[in-house]
């Protein structure tokens, strides 16, 4: 698509009311939220207020585009943006498991081409409180919660 058309469609879509809006959470690669799981919500468009979530969850600031929600009791819960004109955002269903067992295996390789051997470094890592290295996957080695956290379940 040119770059007038690209122009054209934004332009579009801005007039228009339609937006983006998604949830993820810390690790990429970690696709169950618990109730010690951070969820990231975020919006992308002009017309947004507020985030609607259900009473057993918490907003860190509810008026922003981007912010952070935590759910306390399992289930599925309902979470939406209310924007500003008669279009209303799509709901979607988050569901929340009760799950306290959400950590992640994180190992590193060593190539020793002199000899042909190998090193395999393996620890364990909690992705709420991980290092920003090891949720990218780019760690040398564990950081200090994941050495504790790998020293108790050792």
């Amino acid at each position: 698509m040119s770059a007038q058309g690209v122009a054209v469609l934004l332009s579009w879509l801005s007039c228009c009311g339609s937006a983006l809006w998604r949830y993820s959470s810390n690790s990429p690669s970690y696709h169950i939220f618990s109730t010690r799981s951070t969820i990231t919500l975020e919006y992308e468009g002009t017309s947004f207020l507020e985030w609607s979530v259900p009473g057993t969850c918490s907003v860190k600031n509810k008026s922003s585009p981007r912010t952070e929600l935590r759910c306390f009791s399992p289930g599925v819960h309902t979470i939406r943006p209310i924007v500003v004109g008669p279009d209303s955002e799509e709901e979607r269903n988050l569901s929340v498991q009760s799950s306290h067992i959400c950590f992640l295996w994180y190992y590193r390789v060593i190539s020793f081409f002199h000899n042909f051997t190998q090193v395999i470094i393996v620890w364990i890592y909690d992705p709420e409180n991980a290092d920003p290295s090891e949720i990218l996957r780019n760690a040398n080695e564990p950081s200090l919660n994941s050495i504790i956290l790998s020293k108790q379940l050792a």
